[in-house]
């Protein structure tokens, strides 16, 4: 049974990484996907790859922290599809860097595309699931967003915001029949991260970081996108999914100053 069939996805950086998988996952459940990506190349492979699997599929080269290009995307999925059902906001930029040497731009560029694009794209799709009486939100946020990751810039600070948005959405936009939820993937190996889980040491270390004791992949990430934007889900929103193998439940046991030890916390 194809649990998202007919139902239309725009996917931001739906290019690579989690966000193509999440795409290509729509698609096989017969979703028609929008794929949103900064780079036109990758939008447009993930694209043919989901015509491929017999559902319909634009691309659209998209900045999404430019509110121009978010319309741009809106009119252009309404005026193929003439809905949208569902909106995964997945594009993200980290720079990388200490707060006490981090630039201005660096601080900006993180912020702008992972909070600010996920705010303007929720934005515009909203109002035409406002007028539908009906829509999922799906962000993708991160365990980094529960937990700080050190020397990562203002990551930990638009994965935590983009929780309570999503919150937020979910409050305001209920009434109307829109859900919103979001994911907290943790440690995922990806194309964008194969160059770091390549180094053994880097990736071994990771690993016995993950209570399930292995790195997540993409289908880890899409199994949670699909249940959050189908039926299955219907009487959820505002909720946040850990897709992380129990590394938001282990974190208190893996930080010094935080290990019980015969009832006492040392």
């Amino acid at each position: 049974m194809q649990r998202l069939k007919d139902r239309v996805a725009i996917v931001t950086g739906g290019g690579r990484g989690i966000g193509r998988d999440i795409a290509l996952a729509y698609a096989k459940e017969g979703a028609h996907v929008v794929v949103s990506d900064i780079d036109p190349d990758t939008a447009k492979k993930t694209s043919e790859d989901i015509v491929n699997l017999g559902q319909k599929s634009i691309y659209c080269v998209t900045n999404v922290a430019i509110s121009a290009d978010i319309q741009t995307l809106t009119q252009k999925t309404i005026a193929e599809f003439g809905r949208v059902d569902i909106l995964v906001n997945n594009a993200m930029k980290i720079v990388p860097g200490k707060l006490e040497e981090l630039p201005e731009e660096a601080w900006d560029t993180t912020m702008n595309i992972g909070l600010k694009g996920s705010f303007l794209a929720s934005q515009s799709v909203a109002r035409h699931m406002i007028k539908q009486k009906s829509g999922c939100i799906v962000n993708i946020s991160s365990i980094a967003g529960l937990f700080p990751y050190n020397w990562a810039g203002s990551y930990s600070i638009v994965k935590a915001g983009l929780i309570m948005l999503t919150k937020l959405q979910a409050v305001e936009w209920a009434p109307y029949g829109i859900r919103a939820n979001a994911i907290t993937p943790g440690y995922i190996r990806t194309p964008g991260t194969e160059g770091m889980y390549a180094d053994p040491v880097i990736y071994e270390g990771r690993r016995k970081g993950v209570p399930m004791g292995r790195v997540g992949n993409g289908e880890d990430i899409t199994g949670v996108a699909i249940f959050l934007a189908s039926d299955d889900s219907q009487y959820t929103t505002g909720s946040v999914v850990g897709a992380d193998g129990g590394q938001a439940v282990g974190y208190f046991l893996s930080v010094p100053g935080r290990r019980f030890s015969g009832g006492s916390v040392e």
